[in-house]
């Protein structure tokens, strides 16, 4: 049986830890290898770390000050020594068959990305946000060009499915040249698909496996909308995409993406007074800037 990482970024989460670490170590897939980081946390959470360790020889904890999630998941990376990887948040939990679905998946497709969906708990109504019914299930092999088909799909928040790291089984080699940056607010945006382009095949399948907890205070609820949907990320993936020789679709959808990201920054810089970061904006949004994004040929302006 080959060993799988679980990666758990440790901050400040005393609340909601145990039931997190509960659903890992609860698992129908055993062999794993259970990685803490724990990012300077200032309530309880270092010391529950501690404790599992103890109790499960799975468990391996390292503490270090605090540097933001991109930091917790490049010091974890260091850490691993399993086949495969996979990430959870610490405010999260896992359907108990999660890994072991993930990973009969990925064997199944000979793939090396397996993908599920989730469900969404909204802490402060108390309910659940389902995106996928009990009909819905379907299994399908995708290019990571095809997945990226998928990447603004509304349909069963496939959108969200292919941004974060989490819900993904991954073989561990993928990660080789993946750094998270450690200075963004919103890493993922800056990560994940990189990840899809080092692999030759990607498994999905619609099924919520995972369960994920949307809280007021969590990044997405508290920051700067400019900061959620950053230009920098989207301006390197068109780069990218274009330099491989991706289909001009996806480069479309791209531009439409960057096209809207623009004018949420248009409205959030001048809301919060940020007169230079407006003003380039208002560059970014020229008509020189436009036809030379409309003709494919993507010059990026320094930041």
């Amino acid at each position: 049986m080959e060993k799988i990482s679980v990666i758990v970024p440790v901050y400040n989460s005393e609340a909601y830890l145990e039931n997190c670490l509960n659903s890992i170590i609860q698992q129908t897939y055993q062999n794993l290898e259970i990685i803490l980081v724990n990012d300077g946390s200032t309530d309880g959470s270092a010391a529950i770390c501690q404790r599992y360790k103890i109790q499960d020889p799975r468990v391996k904890v390292y503490h270090k000050p605090n540097g933001g999630v991109g930091s917790s998941r490049n010091r974890a990376l260091e850490a691993v020594t399993g086949d495969y990887i996979l990430f959870v948040d610490n405010d999260d939990w896992l359907e108990l068959d999660h890994i072991e679905s993930l990973y009969h998946l990925l064997k199944k497709a000979d793939a090396d990305i397996a993908i599920g969906n989730f469900t969404q708990f909204m802490e402060e109504e108390g309910n659940f946000l389902i995106h996928v019914g009990g009909n819905d299930y379907f299994e399908r092999v995708y290019s990571p060009f095809e997945w990226f088909q998928h990447q603004y799909d509304g349909q069963y928040n496939l959108s969200q499915c292919f941004t974060v790291p989490w819900a993904k089984l991954y073989k561990a080699e993928l990660f080789k040249e993946i750094v998270y940056p450690t200075d963004k607010t919103v890493e993922d945006d800056y990560t994940t698909y990189k990840v899809y382009l080092q692999a030759d095949k990607i498994v999905y399948m619609n099924r919520a496996i995972y369960l994920h907890r949307k809280r007021e205070t969590s990044v997405t609820k508290t920051v700067n909308l400019a900061d959620v949907y950053p230009l920098q990320s989207i301006e390197e993936r068109m780069m990218i995409l274009q330099l491989i020789g991706a289909p001009k679709g996806l480069i479309d959808a791209e531009i439409a993406a960057y096209k809207w990201r623009l004018a949420i920054h248009e409205e959030e810089t001048l809301k919060h007074g940020d007169m230079e970061a407006y003003q380039q904006v208002l560059v970014k949004k020229s008509e020189l800037y436009r036809s030379v994004i409309d003709d494919h040929k993507i010059y990026l302006l320094p930041q």
